[in-house]
């Protein structure tokens, strides 16, 4: 096999080396970004976990253009816990409500995007998107919307560009994935109110 498919190992491994130098250098940035919009407050956690679980989706879904369930499923039960345990220390049910709403509404029309589309979005996505929902959820309804739509028009925007400069056919598609990490993470940073 190694001599049938040498440049595909070539590509196989040099992907792999990318996500070792890349993987440390992004969730360095993500958790010193977190760091000073949280400071010391509890929400640091979740986020964090998040931003721990939303690189390495990222990266995969660059390289291998899926989403391994195990990742997004670990994360929706760590953030979650994390934000019901903040719930309960600092009285914030109806934010873990709408946390959990946030994670149906966006799974739901995440679901909704993939049925129309006819594979243009994937179940990894959908499930991402009920991830990112859960956390941005216990924010604000005004963060699921803005990151959401940040997701979207840097996505159309990449796909846009990579098309004029010819480096994508036009029926390609771009994974997902990392674009609603960017916008959840560029969201959670920069709008969310402190």
């Amino acid at each position: 096999m190694t001599f049938v498919y040498p440049r595909l190992l070539v590509s196989a491994s040099s992907n792999l080396l990318m996500i070792r130098l890349v993987a440390p250098l992004l969730t360095a940035l993500a958790f010193g970004s977190l760091a000073w919009r949280f400071n010391h407050q509890f929400d640091l956690l979740p986020y964090s976990v998040l931003a721990a679980v939303g690189v390495a989706l990222g990266l995969i879904d660059i390289a291998e253009q899926r989403l391994p369930s195990v990742l997004i499923y670990s994360g929706v039960a760590l953030v979650s816990g994390l934000l019901a345990t903040s719930a309960v220390l600092y009285s914030r049910g109806p934010d873990l409500v709408r946390a959990f709403t946030g994670l149906a509404v966006v799974a739901a029309l995440y679901l909704v995007l993939a049925l129309v589309s006819g594979g243009g979005l994937g179940a990894g996505d959908v499930k991402l998107g009920g991830l990112l929902g859960l956390a941005l959820g216990w924010s604000g309804w005004s963060t699921v919307i803005s990151a959401t739509f940040l997701a979207w028009f840097t996505a159309a925007l990449a796909w846009m560009i990579l098309r004029v400069a010819r480096r994508r056919p036009r029926n390609s598609l771009l994974p997902m994935g990392p674009f609603l990490l960017l916008g959840a993470l560029l969201t959670t940073t920069t709008l969310t109110p402190t």
